[in-house]
């Protein structure tokens, strides 16, 4: 008999983190930058993160109880990378073992590259989770655009360069040039009003933490939106995730 299993779910601590920066991000003034925001912005991205990886051990927690529905391996499938020791299991198999000597070294460099087995980035298994739950995410769709651009944000704020250069002009005066990025979040008024384009200094703002906290909270609940009303009605994990990713109170 198979012993059942459960799992920590992490990613709601993450987003009350990221609530919680921007509640005393809205404290200060909004002519001052709020270094809270930035805690905010970067933990509702790892909200997201770890929410996404989540899901298939809520998948195999079903099946344990019992559940046949078919998209619970579609989903776990979607979503999960083969990791070294289960590619350390395929490599030990008498049949590779057998095919070894006999096929030409590209085959081995190619061999793991398929969809279900390179490495997957977290946009990447969002997108896959929606298609495996035949909706898939529409890129063009405010929703998906804003998720993209939080994960770019994220990334920009945590491998920051110095893509922000002041500059001194013939006559003396002092130009700053901004990144792409800066001009692509401008149009969601989420920036401090400075003429500065410092990426640190622009969105250290109560209006981008909010930005983020409802990113995280839309995008978790489209996808438990997607999941069959079958599994997510009365089903104490779904209302879990529900409940721990409201927006936050303004």
């Amino acid at each position: 008999m198979q012993k059942n299993q459960g799992f920590f779910v992490d990613s709601y601590h993450f987003y009350q983190i990221a609530k919680d920066g921007y509640y005393k991000a809205s404290e200060g003034f909004e002519i001052h930058r709020q270094d809270d925001a930035l805690v905010s912005i970067i933990f509702s991205a790892l909200a997201l993160e770890a929410f996404i990886n989540e899901i298939p051990a809520l998948a195999k927690c079903e099946k344990q109880d019992g559940s046949t529905e078919a998209f619970l391996d579609k989903l776990i499938d979607a979503i999960e990378e083969l990791d070294s020791q289960d590619l350390r299991k395929i490599s030990l198999q008498p049949f590779f073992l057998r095919v070894l000597c006999v096929l030409p070294s590209s085959f081995f460099r190619n061999l793991f590259v398929s969809p279900n087995s390179k490495k997957k980035n977290t946009q990447h298994k969002f997108m896959l989770a929606s298609e495996a739950l035949n909706s898939g995410f529409k890129k063009g769709d405010k929703l998906y655009q804003n998720f993209a651009d939080l994960f770019k944000l994220r990334d920009c704020l945590v491998h920051l360069k110095p893509e922000d250069i002041i500059e001194e002009q013939e006559d003396g005066e002092i130009k700053y040039f901004g990144r792409d990025l800066t001009k692509r979040l401008r149009s969601k008024g989420i920036f401090l009003d400075t003429s500065v384009d410092s990426i640190i200094l622009k969105v250290s703002t109560a209006k981008a933490a909010l930005w983020a906290c409802n990113t995280a909270s839309e995008m978790v609940n489209a996808i438990l939106d997607k999941l069959p009303a079958s599994f997510r009605d009365n089903n104490p994990h779904i209302d879990l995730y529900r409940n721990s990713f409201q927006p936050p109170e303004k």
